[in-house]
């Protein structure tokens, strides 16, 4: 028992990694995922790459071909455009709910985030090369988490939870195509429409927030 516990705490360490560096863009779409390289990488067994291979492929982020083995994702502009469409429903609701249903603690820790988030450096160069800095991201996600906290559904808050890290699979790729978007005037103003509980004012920020990125990554090429 405690080997098969091992062996799945193996496993969850390199699909965390894998997941951060497929979503930070240090993995092309489409990139092989090599088992036997990363095996040697992780220095872990060929059973635990390829669980977490096989879990990060459930959550949409992996490809699995028999012939062909793994592979990164592929980007859409039709899978896009539906991820998009889906979040502006799932989410849109989500954010009305927890408008609602907010007390002064979700108010509270709407600002620290917000506070964290905006004085955390969004890139660093590295080699020449800007990249969206890791502790950026994940206050981001705290972010836009923290906005919806308050919703009382929490099979809403799943899905949007699982339509944000495809999402993200796309944001860091559109900061690939153009790499000078920033999104601190954008954060501030749904931060005081969500503490000023102005719904609709707060859903429009929303939409257009999130519809950049497709604009960035496909009407720019």
């Amino acid at each position: 028992m405690a080997k098969r516990n091992g062996s799945s705490t193996l496993s969850e360490n390199v699909t965390k990694k894998l997941k951060s560096d497929i979503l930070t863009g240090q993995y092309k779409p489409g990139s092989p995922l090599t088992v036997s390289e990363l095996t040697k990488g992780f220095d872990v067994s060929v059973a635990v790459v390829r669980e977490a291979l096989t879990r990060l492929a459930t959550q949409g982020l992996v490809l699995q071909n028999p012939n062909y083995g793994f592979s990164v994702k592929t980007a859409s502009e039709e899978e896009l455009n539906s991820i998009v469409e889906a979040r502006l429903i799932n989410e849109s609701a989500a954010l009305r709910l927890s408008i609602a249903h907010g007390d002064l603690t979700w108010e509270s820790n709407v600002i620290a985030v917000h506070h964290k988030l905006s004085q955390t450096a969004e890139y660093e160069e590295v080699d020449h090369k800007l990249f969206v800095r890791e502790e950026w991201s994940d206050l981001h996600r705290q972010f836009h988490y923290e906005l919806i906290a308050a919703c009382p559904n929490p099979l809403l808050l799943d899905i949007c939870r699982r339509l944000w890290d495809l999402s993200e699979f796309y944001r860091h790729w559109s900061f690939q195509q153009q790499p000078t978007r920033d999104g601190r005037d954008e954060h501030k103003a749904l931060m005081d429409a969500v503490l000023g509980r102005d719904s609709d004012r707060a859903v429009e920020i929303f939409r257009t927030h999130i519809q950049l990125t497709a604009d960035n990554l496909f009407d720019n090429r």
